[in-house]
């Protein structure tokens, strides 16, 4: 047997003082011990998973070795990792695994004790995870020309913890609405930094244990955890109920071998996913990081839009989702904590971007957060202000731009389509402010929906006067186009944002 590049050599490159290149429990120790570092070689839309997997192996090994303080030694974490691979040995933990009865790191044992039937060849890390670009006019594909093992590392735990379907014989994690859907991750921390967010969630999952068996079924003790660990046909499943609470997944068959150039990547399709669960499964399984609708019980799933305002006024203030684990807030010490968003959307065979949004909070905001009455309030505020932003974009923009486009028609057709872009753009200044103005509502004495109203007016103004400066108007026309629009606009914004006029009582000036 003929194992190499082992998580317990130094084959992961940071930034640090005096280290270039650290083991897994070496970066777990730092991490429990709230060093500071960063990852060379780890792509944006791999840090989630990569953060993810690290925050899950550290809470197995904690749990099953009986330790509560991250601050542990090293060799600590090495022999926790060592107990958790269990007969497998250090070889779980390996990249290569020349013996197919065996597991290498995230790749299963094959029972065919062959590779012949794995035909599809990933010479580079970049062509084996799950970023699909079309036509390869996004993030090129396959331009590692000498990748270094962690690139392989960090290829192998996103793709086999955050992939979806990808076509028949490439089935997704249980971890995810359906194939089509994401693992999000929503969470308050006290900062950005990796140790401060490990520590954080690490205390999360654990706490989080019994009420996870309690409400979905997983055993006590002896629970499948490192999925990777057990053989796999490509047919045969691991129920749901039968694993770990933390576990950690796979999703593809596929494993690595050397060649004269160096590793490569082969895969064979399953029939199909790795993880047993119900048909109606909608991706609820305890992942700390996961909004869970409250109704239909599926994780929340990320369009191609991102973490607009709107998406996360559903999430923390709306009510439509039970906030997850991460979205706790009353224990979390930092005074100006960040919410921090982060998926790799997906959609029917594409990858639709990695988004991710870091909102900070103020320390009011915090209060308010995690008291339920004020809570509530804000929350009451929030949708207001959603409303509010809604009709500034369709009762009062929208309107006034097709008036300018239709050359100040008498009989407006407001189902003009070529007012989006502008609509979109007013959206997309809304959702830049949208929270900071309202943590600052929170401290100010003005009143909160006469300073959103004026807020909106003026951003709803500007995206006028950029549509008056570029829509092609035929040009006898475009005297009258640009009057009607205005009055159009000023005449919708006082009806319907009527409290931004209330300030003076005065005409106010539309210039």
């Amino acid at each position: 047997m003929t194992t190499r590049y082992s998580l317990f050599d130094n084959i992961l490159r940071v930034s640090l003082p005096d280290e270039d290149t650290v083991s897994l429990p070496r970066i777990l120790n730092l991490l429990g011990a709230g060093e500071k570092l960063d990852f060379a070689g780890l792509q944006a839309y791999q840090q989630y998973a990569w953060h993810a997997f690290l925050v899950q192996v550290a809470s197995l090994a904690a749990y099953r070795s009986g330790f509560s303080d991250l601050a542990v030694a090293e060799s600590v974490w090495r022999s926790a990792l060592l107990e958790l691979s269990g007969k497998a040995g250090e070889a779980a933990w390996c990249l290569l695994n020349s013996d197919l009865a065996q597991p290498a790191f995230l790749q299963p044992p094959v029972p065919e004790g062959s590779l012949k039937t794995f035909k599809r060849v990933m010479e580079t890390p970049d062509a084996l995870d799950v970023l699909v670009a079309a036509k390869n006019h996004d993030v090129k594909q396959s331009r590692i020309l000498r990748p270094k093992p962690d690139h392989w590392v960090y290829a192998l735990v996103t793709l086999q913890t955050i992939e979806g379907f990808m076509g028949r014989g490439n089935y997704g994690i249980a971890r995810m609405n359906g194939g089509f859907g994401s693992r999000p991750s929503l969470g308050f921390a006290a900062g950005l930094d990796w140790s401060q967010r490990f520590q954080r969630d690490v205390g999360t999952w654990l706490q989080e244990r019994s009420r996870l068996i309690d409400h979905y079924g997983y055993p006590q003790s002896g629970g499948a955890a490192l999925l990777w660990l057990q053989p796999w046909d490509g047919q045969e499943q691991v129920p749901l109920r039968t694993c770990d609470p933390f576990f950690i997944e796979v999703c593809r068959r596929v494993r690595l071998r050397e060649t004269g150039q160096g590793l490569e990547a082969v895969f064979r399709p399953s029939k199909g996913t790795r993880v047993a669960v119900h048909k109606d499964h909608k991706g609820s399984t305890g992942d700390i990081w996961s909004p869970v609708h409250k109704t239909t019980d599926a994780v929340l799933s990320v369009s191609r839009s991102g973490f607009s305002y709107r998406l996360l006024n559903r999430v923390l203030f709306k009510g439509d989702y039970k906030h997850n684990p991460a979205l706790q807030i009353q224990d979390l010490g930092s005074d100006e904590p960040l919410l921090v968003a982060q998926v790799l959307a997906r959609g029917q065979g594409v990858t639709e971007g990695y988004h991710e949004r870091v909102v900070p909070l103020t320390l009011r905001a915090k209060r308010f957060l995690a008291l339920a009455e004020e809570r509530e309030k804000l929350a009451e505020r929030a949708q207001d202000w959603v409303d509010r932003a809604q009709t500034a974009e369709h009762r009062v923009l929208h309107p006034a731009i097709c008036c300018l486009l239709q050359g100040g028609a008498d009989d407006l057709d407001l189902r003009d389509q070529r007012t989006h872009p502008w609509l979109d753009r007013l959206d997309r200044a809304i959702d830049r402010v949208f929270f900071q103005d309202l943590w600052e509502s929170l401290e100010s004495d003005q009143d909160p929906v006469r300073a959103w109203e004026e807020r909106l007016v003026n951003l709803a103004q500007r995206e006028l006067k950029d549509a008056v400066a570029a829509c092609p108007t035929p040009l006898a026309r475009s005297p009258r186009a640009r009057a009607r629009a205005e009055l159009r606009f000023w005449g919708a914004a006082r009806k319907h944002l009527a409290q931004a006029f209330e300030k003076t009582g005065k005409k106010e000036d539309r210039e």
